[in-house]
């Protein structure tokens, strides 16, 4: 749901960390051969723009899926691979590392729960799960590829997306596609006639005219249940009716009028308040429920829709 942007320091550290944990001993000739140091760092720091030219390179070649899942996935013993890559490590680059250079806070699938990562030295741990992006059991050479590992939260990696097929063809990939510009949320009926969770519900409309983009859109909220999820949240959707019913423009004035740290803070930092949420797209991934409460908050007229916040990205 919230687009993953990177910095290539951030990238580069975790090949630098993790390209030592595949299991190359376990190679034969063949794989010795094609797995070389320079075509394994093209496949842990591969863009997903260019994951369909590395499938179709590997279904070329005589090389045992067995053997790879092995070197790349791991065993049993977690002494190599991405097993090796998720144990806990004082020392040695590990998943915990790369969780918290990302400071992904919430989860970009659904925006629900937070995954931002504690670290302690009384041995308390916390970090959002990596979901593979493309299967680790049907492309286990992409297992420790940066851009393949999609920080989120167990609800969605473990329970909903699970097992699961996502493709770059079928799905929205957070490092490379933008779900908070393709939808957003909206009711069934218009608010100002609902008054109980029971009068709506929770749904999405386009914002792009990208079909492509739009039909993948329409695939993570139904694989990954958002709209069920979601209508969970309807009290949300009705405080803020009412946060809009109390706090019209002319209460918001008289606020910035005679308040000076409002005055001094702005319209936009008072309507932040008043929406217990940012009023920035480029904000939306620090708090959980950010973009229900933006999109919603737009709606009903206590914000203005704006233009996305020009961002760049090297994901």
């Amino acid at each position: 749901m919230i687009k993953i942007f990177v910095d290539d320091s951030v990238v580069n550290e975790f090949y630098e960390g993790v390209k030592k944990y595949i299991g190359k001993h376990l190679f034969t000739s063949e794989e010795t051969s094609y797995f070389t140091d320079k075509k394994i760092k093209e496949i842990i720091k591969c863009k997903p723009a260019d994951f369909e030219s590395l499938i179709n390179e590997i279904k070329n070649k005589s090389l045992d899926i067995g053997i790879i899942k092995k070197a790349f996935v791991g065993d049993e013993k977690n002494l190599y691979g991405y097993k090796k890559f998720t144990t806990k490590a004082k020392t040695q680059y590990r998943g915990y590392n790369l969780a918290d250079a990302l400071k992904i806070d919430v989860c970009p699938y659904c925006n629900k729960n937070y995954t931002y990562t504690i670290m302690n030295k009384s041995k308390q741990y916390t970090r959002p799960d990596f979901d593979h992006f493309l299967s680790k059991e049907k492309y286990p050479y992409f297992a420790l590829s940066f851009y393949n590992l999609i920080p989120s939260c167990q609800i969605c990696n473990r329970t909903l997306k699970h097992t699961t097929e996502f493709t770059l063809d079928t799905h929205i990939h957070p490092y490379q596609d933008d779900f908070n510009s393709i939808k957003k949320f909206t009711t069934t009926m218009p608010l100002v006639l609902c008054n109980q969770e029971k009068d709506f519900e929770i749904t999405f409309k386009n914002k792009s005219s990208d079909t492509l983009q739009i039909d993948k859109a329409d695939k993570n909220i139904k694989d990954l249940a958002l709209e069920l999820q979601y209508n969970r949240h309807k009290d949300i959707v009705l405080e803020l009716k009412d946060r809009y019913d109390l706090y019209n423009d002319a209460s918001i004035q008289v606020l910035l009028k005679d308040t000076k740290i409002f005055k001094d803070k702005g319209e936009e930092y008072v309507k932040s308040l008043i929406m217990c949420s940012d009023t920035k797209d480029k904000n939306i991934n620090k708090r959980p429920l950010s973009k229900l409460i933006k999109d919603i908050s737009e709606e009903l007229g206590l914000i203005q829709e704006k233009k996305m916040d020009p961002v760049s990205s090297t994901g």
